[in-house]
């Protein structure tokens, strides 16, 4: 299955004359859930997002909950960011993927546009996109609303070959993201930010799993 894109008019993105080494970026990954495990009483997922000035050193840490499957974590994203001290310094959001707590899915263009902030989807395969829109029609009834919402984020773009990496973009030009994420990263080829979101995520969720288990 291709995924055909859905055209949408975006705000141009600025062209960057350059990028410096501390750009301040927020990282945001979610901590992790096993479906058996969550309390039915709360449905919640938890959310953290790591403020960094490039690979160089972490500045902060803010955290927010989803519940499971939301059909509208970008709100609560978008609220989480607005109401930090540091989102007047931020110049890019750093996602791993357009889905959160489960099949919750990021709209990335509503993200950039409520927040003024350019937002980077860094992948490292190809979704299967044909098994997830058959996942969708199975397990929701507002499958129709998900799948457009995965169509509006755009077909990945690949920017390495070895190892892959692709990214869907929202407020910046394909050339400055990736020049960021290269500033950004110091191991491997995920940005630190992205990294320490996502080791904070896991630990909650294996800590929280021995205390429910």
């Amino acid at each position: 299955m291709i995924l055909v894109d859905i055209m949408y008019e975006d705000k141009q993105p600025r062209a960057w004359r350059f990028v410096k080494d501390k750009t301040p970026i927020i990282g945001i990954d979610d901590g992790g859930f096993d479906r058996d495990l969550i309390p039915s009483n709360t449905n919640q997922i938890p959310v953290f997002g790591v403020v960094m000035k490039g690979a160089a050193y972490v500045d902060g840490i803010v955290q927010c909950q989803i519940k499971k499957d939301d059909l509208n974590p970008t709100e609560i994203l978008v609220q989480m960011i607005l109401a930090s001290t540091h989102k007047p310094q931020l110049q890019a959001i750093m996602l791993q993927g357009i889905t959160i707590g489960g099949f919750g899915v990021i709209d990335i263009r509503e993200l950039f546009e409520k927040t003024g902030i350019p937002v980077i989807v860094l992948l490292r395969k190809i979704p299967n996109f044909e098994n997830i829109q058959l996942a969708l029609q199975k397990n929701f009834q507002d499958a129709e609303e998900r799948w457009q919402l995965i169509q509006k984020a755009g077909t990945p773009q690949k920017i390495q070959n070895q190892p892959e990496i692709y990214l869907q973009l929202a407020g910046i030009r394909q050339i400055d993201a990736a020049r960021l994420i290269k500033k950004c990263t110091k191991v491997g080829v995920i940005p630190e930010a992205l990294r320490i979101a996502h080791f904070i995520g896991a630990s909650h969720y294996r800590f929280y799993s021995r205390l429910v288990s």
